[in-house]
């Protein structure tokens, strides 16, 4: 007997977040056993990894933190190729600053992505100047300067990879 596969789909194009179920058919003579395998840490056969004829296979995709990224699985010796989308996850340190009254400089945000992950930080007050590190990919930092105050106590904001960071500065 000659055992011939095909696999639908051939293709799966997964979201940042994941799938926990992804189900592939496999269609096969009876009589003619497959297996399976994923050729990539973050992709998972759940179940079907091993059959005979015609059947499925199921696999999971984790969540992508990262930059967009390819893997296949393999199936009866056929190739299903997964492809995901890049899913960027960010943290930014200090997110408040407590500053006097005098001018200051250097000032400086911690920018932790991921790589191939891009992001911006923009003022949202017209005493808070971004000096450095306005756009970056990947890790990376953000320096800022404050004005002098010269009237009351006041509050800003900054916004660095979508996250707020807050400067209070006291007066004179």
């Amino acid at each position: 007997m000659v055992c011939t596969f095909a696999v639908t789909p051939a293709t799966y194009a997964a979201a940042a977040a994941g799938a926990s179920s992804v189900t592939v058919s496999v269609t096969a003579p009876a009589g003619c056993a497959w297996t399976s395998a994923a050729n990539a840490t973050w992709l998972t056969v759940t179940s079907g990894a091993a059959g005979n004829g015609t059947g499925t296979m199921t696999f999971a995709v984790a969540a992508n933190t990262s930059s967009a990224r390819t893997g296949t699985i393999t199936i009866a010796g056929q190739t299903v190729t997964v492809s995901q989308a890049a899913g960027c996850a960010f943290t930014a340190a200090p997110t408040l600053f407590e500053v006097g009254d005098k001018a200051k400089t250097g000032l400086t945000v911690l920018v932790v992505a991921g790589l191939g992950c891009t992001w911006t930080a923009t003022s949202h007050s017209s005493w808070i100047t971004v000096t450095s590190g306005a756009a970056g990919t990947g890790s990376g930092t953000v320096v800022f300067s404050v004005a002098r105050n010269t009237g009351g106590n006041r509050t800003g904001t900054l916004t660095v990879a979508g996250i707020t960071v807050t400067v209070r500065q006291d007066d004179d």
